[in-house]
């Protein structure tokens, strides 16, 4: 009965239009007071331990960096450049969409600020190109959700401070299935391009690509300082983020110089606001999982699914159905923070590699991004595209089922995943 009372008011308060932080506040509050006789207190310290972290510290610093790329002109020459490496192929500048999002997911961790710095400029050339405009909106929703898959990944240093994985090994773990869900998604992409009549720009050349990536190469460097750093060991995925912030504010004030002196602080007061309502999460999440730890519910489960599930393949379908419904009505960040928890000692118990487990909970959840009724990157794209919700998601189909098969194929080849992690030990 008493995780019925946990499980049942926080949907109730979640579905009543509650902000999911004090969602997740109240119902444990409600759990502590009715069966439990330990002194409330014990919130306001769980509260403080949950983003009492140096590891956290990277959210923050990564959530200011993407302000700071969009506001310094960084984004707007990164799609310039994909645009004259592909915009040539067949449905070019909606490839262009997907490559832009994915090279920005490597400098910004974050799906939504992904959707919002490369959609605000594809999304209307895409319309003056004749696409159509929910289509448009679509496959910037689409590609936001590479934003927490290639690494640097806001997600993956959540799932790590959760279950005490490595950020590096987690970092080196989505880099070949992110870019293999990209290949996937542009298949996918091109072929509803073809037989939509969607044709490409004018033909590839190389003069006009050499100079565009001449122009965006300040901006191609950040990913490469921030993973270099990380993996020669010169600086921690924490100091990584600061640094990143620090690279982009130089790169926008005095290389592109499109960003001033004046418009800093707003950019970076932006930044944090959105990184403040991230951490509160985070730190409601901490409570959460503490009482869902102190009802033995991961045990629970772990003893339903090992008596129960002898397959690591049929678990893992299993988690990944459940995380794909729960990404339908509740936020990646919160989500990875209340199932990593419960399904980590499970994972462990079955012998799965936990990087592995780790990048797989990550892109199913992302899958959840660009769903209804709660998927960020959804409306974050029809807000900047100017495109109502409902004109978007027809489009949304068949690119989510698309993602949802190259994510089977890397559940049946954990060694996509698992490979570069193990280069490095």
């Amino acid at each position: 009965m008493n995780l019925v009372v946990l499980i049942a008011s926080f949907f109730v308060m979640l579905f009543l239009g509650f902000p999911i932080a004090f969602a997740l506040l109240l119902s444990s509050l409600l759990y502590m007071v009715l069966y439990s006789s330990v002194p409330l207190i014990i919130i306001a310290q769980q509260l403080l331990k949950g983003v009492d972290s140096f590891t956290l510290l990277a959210i923050p610093f990564f959530v200011i960096a993407g302000c700071l790329m969009q506001g310094g002109g960084i984004s707007k020459r990164i799609v310039d450049f994909a645009k004259k490496l592909v915009g040539w192929l067949p449905g070019g500048l909606a490839v262009v969409d997907i490559i832009a999002s994915m090279i920005f997911a490597a400098m910004t961790g974050a799906g939504a600020a992904t959707t919002a710095a490369v959609g605000g400029i594809m999304i209307p050339s895409m319309e003056e190109e004749g696409y159509d405009g929910g289509f448009a909106s679509a496959i910037q929703a689409m590609g936001g959700i590479f934003g927490p898959i290639i690494p640097p990944s806001t997600l993956m240093v959540l799932y790590a401070v959760a279950s005490g994985e490595s950020v590096a090994d987690m970092f080196l773990g989505g880099i070949i299935p992110g870019l293999f869900l990209g290949l996937v998604l542009i298949i996918v992409v091109v072929c509803m391009c073809i037989q939509r009549g969607y044709t490409g720009g004018e033909k590839f050349n190389l003069k006009a690509a050499v100079k565009s990536f001449g122009s965006a190469v300040w901006a191609l460097l950040a990913p490469v300082i921030i993973l270099g750093g990380i993996y020669s060991g010169a600086f921690t995925p924490t100091e990584a983020s600061a640094v990143c912030c620090f690279y982009c504010l130089i790169v926008g004030l005095f290389v592109y110089r499109e960003m001033k002196f004046q418009d800093v602080l707003d950019t970076v007061w932006g930044g944090v606001k959105s990184a403040a309502g991230i951490m509160l999460i985070v730190a409601a999440t901490q409570v959460f999982g503490w009482v869902l730890t102190r009802a033995q519910i991961p045990q629970t489960i772990a003893k339903m699914f090992t008596e129960n599930v002898s397959s690591q393949t049929v678990f893992m379908l299993v988690v990944c159905l459940i995380l794909i419904v729960a990404g339908c009505f509740i936020d990646a960040v919160p989500a990875i923070l209340i199932f990593a928890p419960i399904f980590c000692p499970t994972a462990q118990a079955y012998g799965i590699n936990m990087v592995y487990f780790g990048v797989i909970m990550v892109i199913t959840l992302c899958i959840g991004l660009a769903t209804p009724p709660v998927g960020i990157n959804l409306y974050v794209a029809s807000s900047v595209g100017g495109q109502p919700v409902h004109k978007i998601i027809p489009h949304l189909p068949i690119p989510l089922l698309a993602i949802a098969v190259g994510t089977i194929i890397l559940i049946l080849v954990p060694q996509i995943t698992t490979f570069l992690p193990s280069l490095a030990k």
